[in-house]
């Protein structure tokens, strides 16, 4: 049995830190942003490739959790168990998701074959604020996905 949440809902720790990393990752995301801004590109680059190797350890967590059945009684006490539109909001999360794993990981293969050489015709800032937003609406539907299985 894997222990108690720290976030007051039924789910477990592991749930917890991935939901309160995701959290964050906005912000953080912003503020390699603002490092490329200042010119301070390398360090832009290992924050990028640190939170990248950070979600991708707590993907598989989250997903070894899952699969392991112990939230399925958890969230067998949903409100939302079982109905349409918690399948419908686990589809759009999942789009959501699988889209920003594999653009992640395409724009930091595709930037570190040129990088520290200029870009050229390659907007690396473009595809970043697309992977942006890609990444918050993975980040909203999450939570909404936690809030519906294990606080409702």
């Amino acid at each position: 049995m894997i222990a108690e949440g720290f976030l007051g809902t039924r789910a477990n720790i592991i749930i917890d830190v991935v939901m309160t990393v995701s959290g964050f990752l906005p912000a953080l995301m912003m503020f390699t942003f603002y490092l490329a801004a200042k010119g301070k590109y390398q360090l832009h680059k290992n924050m990028q490739l640190a939170l990248l190797l950070i979600v991708t350890i707590l993907v598989v967590a989250l997903e070894v959790d899952v699969r392991s059945g112990d939230l399925q009684a958890a969230g067998a006490l949903s409100a939302y168990h079982d109905t349409m539109i918690l399948r419908v909001l686990f589809i759009i999360h999942l789009v959501f998701a699988t889209s920003t794993f594999v653009g992640w990981i395409w724009l930091v293969i595709k930037s570190s074959k040129i990088y520290p050489k200029k870009f050229g015709t390659f907007n690396h800032k473009k595809w970043g604020k697309i992977l942006f937003v890609d990444i918050v609406l993975t980040v909203i539907t999450g939570w909404m996905m936690y809030l519906m299985v294990f606080a409702y």
